[in-house]
């Protein structure tokens, strides 16, 4: 923190905005500073005390550009309630005090951490609640109804808010509706004609002249409206203004009657600590919105360090109490009224601050001649700029998840207080949040045939775990299920117990379950392995088991076998462990020469199964070749789905140009299931044409008459074998023969 006042007055590339934002934030912080001291049960001085702290000390040490802090409506009922329970005035100052110091100590534990959990469509909620509260609230002041002192935003009036002169009408009023109305029912011709003719003066202003004049059009409104009041005077007495309707700044006695000191019993009341510790909570939350809120709207876009300011504001409050003066928070109306009049630096704040003081020492009498209403057109125009409708429009353009959190904090703020008004609006965005969070995609599930491999999203907390539940429970039986967690940044310890519930289970429904990533089970890896070696061993224990079964057939079985290979086809099928060759065509070891990939494909790049191929037509003179697939084929289902599978994928596009071939006869069937049938017989259909179209299968055919070629699909449901009977002549295109 900077403490050189010098610094930031009259100086810099933005010292010719700054300076007249000052004067104009200061001409309307006046009244409302008086208005809060008014509404709050304090003495009118506190409320300039705090203007003064607020915009001086606050302004400097700050690093905030655009905010403008002092005595706050916001604490008004706090402050109300303090004091009666502490029975003095001089206690509740040190209450303030004691508060600056707790506001302190929040900023060196870095709390202001908090503003970053409002969401966006509060804070828009909350500006636009503060626009229509200075319209609704100020219209009457504008009009020349001042009943209400300036600067009270509670919707329900209440004895403290009213000006002592209007005693005798309060009981008319109930809220701010009401007043509203009743203000049109007591129009004054003066005040209403400065009210009306400051409004459109500042519409005119702001979109005519302000480019050519840097003067901001509230410190020309007030000198108009200052003008017609003495206009008025001398020569309209119907029109003359009274003195409850203009600045009426009280008079300071002495500097030594600002500083007051409480008696030291009260040092162990533990009243005292428990509205130091309110004050301190509810003015740092405020000052963390208006930070944020006048964040959102700085034409220069800049970020204000939350935790300097929250230390800032301490400061603030420790002088403020020990001067007599009231809470000081940042205050969205004056620094929106800053902005509005084209501050850019602190500067603006510093140069309101020190003209409170200036004004109020030695310009009373001056400063008494402004009327309210032309203040109170520069509060409502300010409004109307903060409650911009297209917030309405474009929040519910949104949806709900915008709208209602949006409309809540409006409602709230406007019919209660700020805070209460925050406080509904996050519930609400919160409600909408953990939907979204639960809703949203944290299971990405592969059906491969027997295996199921599931993918984890980064984020995966207990809301999730209802769903991950229904996905494992679903599992058939006698199935592997893979779950990988290398996406994974987060997982709640809810979802890791879940796992491991399911792990202990699996077992009874012959689920065979694999964890990988980064998912942090507490199992025995030394059993896993034990398993693993078990399962490794069987394979030999069978093979012993197999070669004594030959041997007690046929004891010369295996010698015969050494006698080399005849066979008379080359099967080409699917990787597919439950599409053994052998076993569904009933021949012996030695009968069929046999090649397995992914989907049964044959592919011109690959030289592994062309190497087969014409090993098994020129070295073994095989007489047919069998192109066989089978449905329910996990290549043929994942070539189809719309998210990627990684290496693999470079392999199942040769099932994707099948799919692209035959695309109008396959889109045209809706049944699922009748299509993934359809797409594996094409599939074997496109691979016969495939090898057809090799030299060595047409030169072999030519010369000889063989090998034929055939395409078959294996139904696993019924264990038969379907010949698809393809005429593979005519539906070889000259382009591709050869010979």
């Amino acid at each position: 923190m900077n403490y050189k006042l010098g610094k930031y007055l009259f100086t810099g590339e933005y010292w010719h905005k700054d300076f007249p934002a000052g004067i104009a934030v200061f001409l309307v912080a006046i009244p409302l500073c008086l208005g809060i001291a008014h509404a709050s049960g304090a003495p009118l001085l506190s409320g300039l005390i705090a203007g003064v702290i607020g915009g001086i000390l606050v302004g400097v040490v700050s690093p905030a550009q655009l905010a403008v802090s002092g005595p706050a409506a916001g604490l008004t009922a706090i402050t109300l309630s303090g004091i009666a329970e502490l029975g003095s005035w001089p206690a509740f100052t040190l209450a303030v005090a004691i508060s600056g110091v707790l506001q302190i100590g929040f900023g060196r534990i870095r709390a202001g951490a908090l503003a970053s959990f409002v969401p966006g469509t509060v804070i828009q909620g909350m500006l636009s609640a503060i626009g229509i509260i200075l319209i609704l609230k100020q219209f009457p002041h504008l009009i020349g109804y001042d009943l209400e002192e300036m600067g009270v935003e509670e919707f329900r009036l209440s004895v403290q808010d009213i000006n002592e002169k209007y005693a005798d009408e309060f009981d008319s009023e109930s809220d701010s509706f009401s007043l509203f109305i009743h203000a049109i029912r007591h129009l004054h011709p003066g005040r209403l004609f400065i009210g009306i003719t400051s409004i459109i003066g500042l519409w005119l202003w702001d979109y005519w002249k302000h480019k050519r004049f840097k003067i901001p059009g509230a410190l020309v409104i007030v000198i108009w409206g200052t003008i017609c009041a003495e206009v008025f005077e001398y020569f309209i007495p119907h029109y003359v203004l009274s003195a409850d309707h203009t600045v009426q700044l009280p008079v300071l006695q002495s500097l030594e009657s600002l500083i007051v000191f409480p008696s030291n019993e009260i040092w162990g009341n533990w009243v005292l600590y428990k509205v130091a510790i309110t004050l301190a909570l509810v003015a740092s939350l405020e000052t963390l919105l208006s930070i944020e809120a006048m964040d959102k709207i700085d034409p220069l876009k800049r970020v204000t360090p939350v935790n300097t300011e929250l230390q800032a504001q301490g400061i603030g409050n420790i002088i403020s109490g020990i001067l007599g003066g009231l809470p000081i928070t940042a205050v969205i109306v004056r620094g929106s009224v800053n902005i509005e009049a084209g501050g850019r630096t602190k500067a603006s704040s510093i140069t309101h601050g020190i003209f409170i003081l200036i004004a109020w020492i030695f310009f009373s009498p001056i400063l008494n001649q402004i009327p309210l209403s032309a203040l109170a057109a520069i509060l409502v125009y300010t409004g109307i700029k903060l409650c911009k409708p297209y917030q309405f429009y474009n929040n519910f353009k949104k949806g709900l998840g915008s709208f209602l959190p949006f409309i809540i904090t409006v409602l709230g703020i406007v019919f209660t207080d700020l805070l209460i008004g925050i406080i509904s609006g996050i519930f609400v965005a919160s409600i909408f949040i953990i939907k979204e969070n639960y809703l949203a995609p944290v299971l990405d599930v592969h059906n491969l045939g027997r295996r199921y491999r599931i993918v984890l999203g980064e984020i995966l907390s207990f809301l999730h775990k209802n769903r991950i539940r229904k996905v494992l429970e679903n599992i058939p039986e006698d199935s592997i299920v893979e779950i990988d967690g290398s996406r994974s940044r987060f997982i709640d310890r809810d979802i890791i117990a879940y796992f491991e519930e399911f792990r202990d289970k699996s077992s009874a429904r012959k689920i065979e379950l694999l964890f990988s990533g980064n998912i942090p089970l507490s199992f025995n890896k030394n059993k896993q392995k034990e398993n693993m070696d078990e399962i490794y061993a069987r394979l030999f224990d069978n093979n012993k088991k197999w070669v004594a079964e030959k041997l007690s057939v046929d004891p010369e079985y295996f010698n015969r076998l050494l006698e080399g290979q005849t066979p008379q086809y080359l099967f080409i099928g699917c990787s597919d462990s439950r599409v053994p060759a052998n076993e569904i065509t009933g021949t012996d070891p030695g009968e069929m020469f046999v090649h397995r990939n992914i989907a049964n494909l044959v592919v011109n790049t690959d030289v592994n199964l062309l190497s087969v191929v014409q090993y098994s037509i020129e070295v073994l003179n095989v007489k047919h070749i069998i192109v066989c697939g089978h449905y329910g084929c996990g290549g043929i289902r994942a070539a189809v789905e719309e998210h990627p599978h990684g290496l693999i994928d470079k392999w199942l596009r040769n099932i994707k140009d099948v799919y692209r071939l035959h695309k109008d006869e396959l889109d045209e069937i809706a049944d699922k299931e009748l299509k993934h049938r359809r797409l594996v017989e094409l599939n074997v259909q496109e691979q016969v044409l495939n090898l057809m179209k090799t030299s060595f299968v047409q030169k072999n055919r030519k010369l000889f008459g063989f090998p034929q070629v055939h395409g078959w699909v294996y139904d696993l449901k019924t264990g038969q074998i379907k010949d698809l009977n393809l005429s593979v002549n005519s539906k070889l295109d000259e382009l591709y023969r050869l010979y």
